[in-house]
Formats: C-alpha cells, structure tokens, sequence
C-alpha cells in the first residue's frame, strides 16, 4: 500500500511550480504592459500568445488541484493576454483597411510580399521559384546580400524593376509593374535605410515602402529601433496617396511601440482579422513571433493574409491581398 505522504509530496510539488508559474508568466506579462519605461521590459510585450498558452496550461492544472483562488488569478491573465489577440482573431472593422472585403476581381487585387530572405540563406533558387510563382504585384526582400542579389536577379524574369538598398539594414523591391521612383530613405544615423518605389499600378500611382528595423537588444539598437519607427510614422503622416509599408519590423503587435505607431500614422496592419501570422523564428515554433508586417494606408481594403512556405530562411515569408478602397 502506498503510504498517504507518498502521494501527497508529488501533489504539493505540483502546487508549488504551478503557484511560481502563475507568478512568474504574471510578472513577464506586467512587464511587457510597462514596455515604455525600459528596453528590456518591451522584449517581455512579444510573447503574449505564448503567455496565453502557458496560463491556459496552469488554470487547468490548478482547478485539478481544486486551487480555486491561484485558478482565477491565471484565468485573468489569460484574459489580459488574450485581449489584444482578439482582432487579429476575429477580424476588425474599425473602418479604413477593414478586414475580410470581397475579391471583385483578381484584376483589382494587389498582392505584396515580404520576406527577410536571411543573409546565410543557400537557397537563392528556390526564393527565386517561390516568388515567380505567387504572382505577387511587388515583393519587398530583407537582409538580401550583393552576392545573393546578384544570383536573384535572372531568377525573376516577371519582375524587371527593382529597387536594392544595399546597406546592411536596408530592403530591396522588386516589382512587374512600370516604375515612376525610387530612392533610399535613412531612418536613423547610422541605422536601417528604408527603400521607397512608387510604381504605376493600373493607372494609380502605388508607394511601397520597405523596411528592416534594428533588433532592439540593448539600449543601443533599441534606441535604433525606436527612432526608425518614429520616421517610418513621419513618412506615412506627409504622403497622401496610397502607401504599403512591409518588411521586418523586429517588432510585435502587442509592443506599446507598435500600437502607438499605428495610431500616429493613421496606418493600417492589414494582417487584422486574418490569424496571428508568426513568422519568426521559422524552425522553433513554440517561440515564434509576428515581427514581419504589411501596413497600410487608409485607401487600402485587406483581402487575405497569410504566412507562406520555409525558404532557408530563420523568417517565412508573409503574402497580403489588398484592393483600394472605393
């Protein structure tokens, strides 16, 4: 017979490690709400789908345990993580770029895809197949290296116009459409470079505006980051016409940094109502972020988006289907 003890020690370890997982998942939550206050504290906002997860995993334990209480406190914070999930779960209409439109026509629909390709990527070809086969109207590329745009280029025969920023944090666009201009545009000193194309679009003049911003790990590329997102809103606020800014924003949704971009620019994410699209990293899932976006101006209706395929890169790529609004 096994003794009552036995039994019970197991038990109380559970209640114990069930107790400092409420407290600590709660501890990294409040730190991510306080985001703004420090740069480590932002990294902890990035994992609220896996804050999500782990106190549905720790309320279920701890309502076996009949620990009613210490249950209801990781129920909360299942709310609190999941609150800002919500429109990317279930659509949004909060007016300009609202989510889920019909497709009139594929005619009317323009297709942008971003893929940080990976400077380390030894699979240029099969980026190449990829993008030739999404038909994509213009392709926003990260982290692409001379060496690799070199051996791009006659791979994407549909896409005769390019734009390549070549700095280290710069982006390169690719496009099937006429070209009216195109320039770099500097973040930050000494920071990311943007690359600007407005391309002739169906008789409209079309901005695509891609992007790479510094990986906020210590205070000095988070300073970067920052002030790259603070220019990125500023261009967005002076152009008038229909604007698509994507790349890899090293940034999640739930950072206080975004959400206040997105207000002060009057764009757009244009993933709402479309699924959480984490991107990176692209081998390890239970870790993976959503820091590459597609964000657009308010002439823009979201149709679809969507995360594509692994192509040797540590990102997947992300495909948006947007038609202008009436």
């Amino acid at each position: 017979m096994i003794s009552n003890r036995r039994v019970s020690r197991p038990i109380e370890l559970l209640n114990k490690l069930t107790l400092l997982g409420t407290v600590s998942v709660w501890l990294a939550l409040l730190a991510g709400l306080l985001g703004r206050a420090a740069w480590p504290l932002d990294l902890f906002a990035h994992f609220r789908i896996q804050y999500a997860v782990l106190f549905i995993l720790l309320a279920a334990t701890l309502l076996i345990l009949r620990r009613w209480i210490v249950a209801s406190v990781a129920m909360i914070g299942l709310v609190v993580s999941v609150i800002p999930l919500l429109p990317y779960l279930a659509g949004d209409t909060s007016g300009a770029g609202e989510t889920r439109a019909p497709a009139t026509s594929q005619a009317q629909t323009f297709r942008l895809l971003t893929f940080n390709v990976w400077f380390r990527n030894p699979d240029i070809v099969r980026v190449a197949t990829y993008i030739e086969s999404s038909q994509a109207d213009a392709v926003v590329l990260q982290e692409l290296t001379a060496t690799q745009a070199e051996a791009l280029r006659p791979l994407l025969p549909t896409y005769p116009n390019y734009y390549i920023e070549p700095s280290r944090m710069g982006a390169a666009v690719f496009t099937r459409w006429p070209v009216l201009a195109a320039e770099s545009v500097p973040l930050a000193k000494d920071g990311a470079v943007a690359a600007r194309m407005q391309i002739a679009w169906r008789g409209v003049a079309v901005t695509v505006f891609g992007v790479h911003l510094n990986w906020p790990l210590g205070p000095r590329n988070s300073a970067f980051r920052n002030e790259e997102l603070r220019q990125v809103v500023a261009f967005a606020k002076a152009h008038p016409g229909p604007l698509l800014v994507a790349g890899d924003f090293n940034l999640t949704p739930w950072s206080q940094y975004f959400r206040a971009a997105l207000a002060e620019s009057g764009l757009h994410d244009a993933a709402r109502g479309f699924g959480l699209h984490r991107s990176w990293p692209a081998q390890f899932a239970p870790l993976a972020l959503r820091i590459d976006h597609c964000l657009v101006s308010h002439h823009w209706r979201s149709v679809s988006a969507e995360i594509g395929p692994w192509l040797g890169s540590d990102h997947l790529p992300l495909v948006t289907d947007l038609q202008l609004q009436p």
